[in-house]
């Protein structure tokens, strides 16, 4: 029997999308990486999403916002299918594009 398909609900509410999402939000805001948001959107099969990441995490090797082995590792574990993967992008580019704290305002 087939695994579920992974919910945009619990992609959202997962630590390692947040923390790519935060990532993303940072890269985008400090660094103009407009680069990372364009592959990690573009990135349809769980191999292309694989490398988005993996430039994404090249890009901003020094960001004091960049996830842990532990939450890449939990990422890549949620990336099984094509569906899970664009669920993925969805909940990382939504989460990184529209959450807002104060703090990072500083």
């Amino acid at each position: 029997m087939p695994s579920p398909d992974l919910t945009l609900a619990e992609a959202y509410a997962d630590p390692a999308v947040q923390a790519f999402g935060k990532a993303l939000r940072a890269a985008i805001t400090f660094e103009k990486d407009y680069a990372s948001l364009i592959d990690i959107e573009s990135a349809e099969t769980a191999d292309a999403f694989a490398d988005a990441v993996r430039r994404f995490l090249r890009r901003n090797y020094t960001s004091a916002t960049r996830p842990t082995v532990g939450e890449l590792g939990s990422l890549m574990s949620m990336a099984k299918s094509d569906r899970d993967v664009r669920t993925l992008r969805a909940a990382i580019i939504s989460y990184g594009l529209s959450r807002w704290d104060k703090k990072e305002e500083k």
